[in-house]
């Protein structure tokens, strides 16, 4: 026993030595039992506040039921954090936009579970990739680069003397050349993240950590993992310089996560992602988001009309459309277009006089007033949406 152990067993009292603590100091240890549960960073909760038993340093049985760190805690606040997060990954992306760069978004939604990270070190058997500041689930960008250029590796036949392959992903010593396309971190699309428990049985643990011979008398031995759910709807997005990079990007992005998957287990049928929400409920989550996020960007919030329907017309000059606000904090305002393939993008939208009058949330008519070749750049308010404009 090391000497700030010793310490603590000191000070400790003998009622306390039997109770389940914290590997903390004393005055930490109490804090934690008053006010631990008012932590909603559930990355936090899984790393630091797990209560593990006296006697022999471990964690403790009841520390490993799923309603101890097996729950994502949903939280009103974990609501909004998550929708205003996603807001200024959408930012990132005008921003992106405004500096000439392509960008090209995907929202998929999980067709199986998905488990990324799950052999990172961790004080559990099993991880997964949490967001380090507000501990909800993301898939990490090197892992979506990856995906992308295994798919054109393995599926398609690519490799560096490809120029498109090369210009994306770049080249190894001693010909090195940096990718000239940017993977951005996935976010989940709707305020509401679901996480899932799953577990794993293997059934002869002496075999594989001893070399012991497998036998029929060998007690299997459940390790429970975190997954996101199925169904959840993420948010994907590559950036490059040249348009057809991007769009090449996205496209072995997307049929990576549709055909191969992503994270741990996927030859089990983990990982899978695909284009549709298999309920129209599950895929209005995206834009109750938007709605989530309103009371962090504007005062009270007000009465909003039912929302427009998604065109799937593709866009054209000219053409009247529904959208949504984004940011009304300068001019011009940002908003999401409600036509097919722009419903996660942000776009300029001019015309706009007293900025109060559409804050975040509100639907409204605009119509596209630039385009670059098949892209819209900028459209121009036309009115507030009404039920009769439908």
């Amino acid at each position: 026993m090391d000497r700030r152990q010793s310490r603590l067993k000191q000070e400790a009292s003998p009622s306390e030595l039997k109770e389940d603590r914290y590997p903390l100091p004393q005055d930490s240890q109490r804090l934690v039992k008053e006010q631990g549960e008012q932590c909603f960073n559930y990355s936090l909760r899984l790393d630091r506040l797990l209560s593990w038993d006296n006697k022999d340093w471990k964690l403790t049985e009841s520390t490993k039921e799923r309603e101890g760190i097996h729950s994502l805690n949903g939280d009103e606040n974990l609501r909004k954090i998550v929708a205003a997060c996603k807001m200024r990954w959408q930012a990132l992306l005008q921003a992106y936009r405004m500096q000439g760069y392509a960008v090209e978004t995907l929202q998929l939604f999980a067709a199986s579970r998905v488990v990324v990270g799950l052999g990172a070190e961790s004080v559990l058997e099993t991880s997964i990739r949490l967001h380090r500041l507000y501990g909800f689930p993301i898939i990490p960008a090197s892992a979506l680069k990856g995906l992308a250029r295994s798919y054109a590796e393995l599926i398609e036949g690519k490799d560096e003397s490809d120029p498109i392959f090369a210009a994306v992903f770049g080249k190894s010593p001693p010909k090195a050349q940096i990718g000239k396309v940017i993977f951005l971190d996935a976010v989940p699309a709707s305020s509401e993240v679901r996480l899932e428990l799953d577990v794993m049985n293997p059934h002869y643990a002496p075999y594989y950590q001893n070399a012991k011979p497998p036998a029929d008398y060998h007690s299997p031995v459940p390790v429970f993992f975190l997954t996101i759910a199925p169904e959840s709807a993420f948010c994907f997005a590559v950036v490059a310089q040249e348009q057809a990079l991007a769009q090449q990007a996205s496209t072995w992005l997307r049929k990576g996560l549709e055909e191969m998957g992503i994270g741990a287990k996927t030859t089990s049928g983990y990982g899978l992602w695909k284009a549709h929400a298999a309920s129209a409920q599950v895929a209005s989550e995206a834009e109750e988001a938007q709605q989530e996020a309103t009371p962090l960007l504007s005062s009270p919030k007000k009465a909003m009309p039912p929302s427009p329907p998604i065109s799937e017309k593709p866009p054209r000059k000219g053409d009247i459309v529904g959208a949504q606000v984004l940011d009304n904090s300068r001019k011009p305002i940002q908003v999401r277009l409600l036509v097919k393939g722009y419903e996660n993008s942000s776009v300029a939208c001019a015309g706009v006089g007293n900025l109060e009058s559409f804050p975040p949330g509100t639907y409204i008519r605009v119509e596209i007033t630039q385009m670059k070749g098949d892209h819209v750049q900028q459209v121009s308010v036309r009115g507030i949406w009404r039920a009769s404009n439908a």
